[in-house]
């Protein structure tokens, strides 16, 4: 290694020590913490760098790749991105995201719910959805700037902050009738509601939020009362589960709206996601209600399964997964049949779903038996999924929407990690943080005993061409392994030249006389 030019990496860009998401110490139950933290963070980027970064119309927003346009933006997305970027603390992102959304897509009371790949408005109305997320996003947002922890920022379009634009967000769900009268959430501005709803879309955490935020509060408590009045109506109630789209009495509604299937008589899509935004309200609130619908989930699931068994299923039929020869062909590429694929899907996407469920709900060994499952789709890299899958199916990235599934299982993992938490209750009522479960995907931490004359410290990270560089003052035992366990490589000596390094998230082992020690990397 002699007459070698060695250029320092930047912790910041390339290598770090610590995970940049969210951290507020809190008692919410966790499993595999760090390992999900630091998925959280490398996904994030991942999403950053496929869906924000390529795009020059409505450069900021999140776009969908493999949309049956592709290069879209929706609202929905808005409202990922955000509440995602505040998770991973990353401020710059928020802004850009909100910006870009307030100038391409507010309609003057909520955001048009799609934008075309060219920049112009093709879906008119709103998604409510989209509008509850938002607004959450900007009051925890507020809440981070009022703390100290975020810097004071005003909207490029709107002049004025974060809290002002929730508020504003906030009336107009109830002057457009995303909210009726009653306090019954509707799918859009003045469509649904009394006729028919869209039950995925239920947050009954963010309405007690908006209901302490709010000048007229109590409003959004009735809407608390009319989710769970509602989702007791359910078909699929007993299994844990609701239709895509369901009368508020309870009756099937057709097939409506963006991702209706099986004449919205399963739990797919859409529904799949009430497991993660009751599991919310069962962690934050500790509702009663909310735990026993998903008790109902998970006693479903493990019924079937467990883990394993995380899929969509029928509710009319009770209880059976759907047909096995029914194809996507809306997305990916609807001409090119090695794109499709099938509606049964077991995906980072219905794991980080069900997982939800059994956080909430479940016992220690529900929550390890979803991580470690989860852990199947996840291989240290900037996405979750599979590149190719082990089990010669279709989950893999060819085959991934790389847009909504990725959402969908980050907020699976970051209810995990104990990442997803009440930001407002964190930062007001300050708690230690509880120890949680670790599965296999934990690494076991051994016994350090560090000679005096050096300490893990003393590793050296050095980027050097395409490889990296790592060195101790002595002589070492190196291992590498990516965040599943899998070694990737090993070499004795002072140095350790890995030129066949990758972006992930990796642990790097050393081992040598008097001492054993392990750190973990962020290779970007």
């Amino acid at each position: 290694m002699k007459n070698i030019k060695l250029v320092p990496l930047c912790v910041a860009a390339a290598f770090s020590f610590s995970q940049a998401v969210l951290d507020l110490p809190n008692a919410q139950p966790k499993v595999d913490e760090s390992y999900w933290k630091a998925a959280l963070d490398s996904t994030w980027q991942g999403l950053i760098r496929r869906n924000i970064d390529p795009y020059t119309e409505g450069k900021g927003l999140i776009h969908r790749p493999k949309s049956e346009t592709p290069g879209d933006a929706v609202s929905e997305a808005v409202g990922y991105g955000m509440l995602v970027a505040l998770y991973a603390n990353d401020q710059e992102h928020f802004n850009s995201i909100w910006d870009t959304a307030n100038e391409k897509m507010w309609g003057g009371c909520y955001y048009n719910w799609q934008m075309d790949p060219s920049g112009k408005i093709s879906g008119m109305g709103a998604a409510t959805d989209a509008e509850e997320d938002v607004a959450l996003a900007l009051i925890f947002a507020d809440k981070l700037v009022s703390a100290g922890k975020w810097k004071p920022y005003t909207s490029t379009k709107f002049n004025y902050g974060y809290a002002d634009h929730a508020k504003k967000i906030l009336d107009c769900m109830w002057d457009t009738k995303q909210v009726t009268s009653s306090g019954i959430l509707a799918p859009g501005a003045g469509w649904g509601g009394d006729a028919f709803v869209n039950p995925g879309y239920f947050s009954p955490a963010w309405y007690r939020i908006f209901a302490n935020f709010d000048s007229n509060g109590d409003r959004w408590n009735m809407v608390v009362e009319k989710t769970y009045e509602i989702l007791a109506n359910s078909p699929g109630y007993s299994m844990g589960m609701i239709p895509d789209w369901m009368q508020p009495n309870g009756k099937w509604a057709g097939s409506l709206g963006y991702n209706a299937y099986f004449n919205s008589r399963a739990f797919f899509k859409d529904a799949i996601r009430i497991l993660w935004r009751v599991a919310i309200d069962a962690v934050w609130f500790d509702e009663p209600r909310a735990k026993a619908f998903l008790k109902n989930s998970l006693a479903f699931i493990n019924d079937k399964g467990g883990a394993e068994a995380s899929n969509f299923y029928q509710i009319e039929n009770p209880g059976e997964l759907l047909p096995a020869d029914d194809i996507w062909t809306d997305f990916n590429d609807s001409k090119n049949k090695d794109t499709w694929r099938y509606r049964r899907e077991h995906s980072h996407l219905t794991v980080g779903m069900w997982a939800t469920a059994a956080l909430a709900v479940g016992e220690s060994k529900d929550r390890i038996a979803f991580s470690e499952e989860l852990g199947k789709f996840y291989e240290g890299g900037d996405y979750f999924g599979n590149a190719v899958d082990p089990t010669g199916g279709i989950e893999d990235t060819l085959h991934n929407e790389m847009y909504f599934d990725q959402f969908l299982a980050w907020f699976g993992a970051s209810m995990m990690s104990g990442t997803f938490m009440n930001v407002i209750d964190a930062i007001d009522n300050p708690k230690s943080a509880t120890p949680g479960d670790s599965s296999s995907l934990t690494p076991r931490k051994s016994e350090s005993i560090l000679p005096k004359r050096f300490a893990s410290s003393s590793l050296e990270v050095n980027r050097l061409g395409n490889g990296v560089l790592f060195s101790l003052p002595e002589t070492a035992s190196w291992h590498i392994y990516d965040m599943n366990g899998h070694e990737m490589a090993s070499a004795k000596g002072k140095e350790f030249l890995w030129k066949e390094s990758r972006k992930g998230v990796y642990m790097v082992k050393a081992t040598g006389t008097g001492f054993n020690f392990t750190k973990k990397v962020f290779l970007r």
